[in-house]
């Protein structure tokens, strides 16, 4: 909702000791926490720890979710303090990842891109086997219409002789 500078210009201020609530008013921030919110994020994880508001969800690689949670069992670490060391911004992210790992649910990009293409795929058999069908209507009904001409065709040149 705020952008990187005014969430920097804002907790320099908190920083200098401008009371939180003139600063909330200059920025127009309702929630009383979020300034705190954002001291915390910056002394936590730096510039990486503020909200970008044009990136509404980070994705991250199956390698570097392997690679933290990898780190994070090696070093025997809490979670906050993996996320502080890899930059993600809050750390329920990797236990979630690792709630996924252990169930089995936890999916390279490549195995995501082979579901969804399945799913299209999927789809698209069902409309050719659709439209096969509707052909193979089609091609009785005029095999039959053919049938039905030659046969009156023969009947009109017996009746003629």
């Amino acid at each position: 909702m705020f952008s990187k500078e005014v969430q920097i210009e804002a907790v320099t201020m908190y920083l200098q000791g401008i009371p939180p609530y003139k600063i909330r008013k200059k920025f127009g921030i309702k929630g009383t926490d979020t300034i705190r919110n954002w001291v915390t994020n910056i002394k936590e994880l730096g510039v990486y720890g503020l909200n970008n508001a044009s990136q509404s969800k980070t994705n991250y690689q199956y390698s570097f979710k392997i690679k933290v949670i990898q780190w994070r069992l090696e070093h025997k670490a809490s979670l906050p303090v993996t996320a502080k060391k890899f930059h993600i911004r809050t750390p329920s992210t990797i236990w979630q990842w690792e709630r996924a790992l252990e169930s089995g649910r936890l999916k390279s990009n490549k195995q995501r891109r082979k579901k969804i293409m399945t799913k299209q795929e999927d789809n698209k058999i069902k409309k050719l086997e659709e439209e096969n069908e509707l052909l193979r209507i089609k091609v009785a009904y005029l095999e039959k219409h053919e049938a039905l001409a030659q046969e009156k065709k023969k009947l009109q040149t017996k009746t003629r002789r």
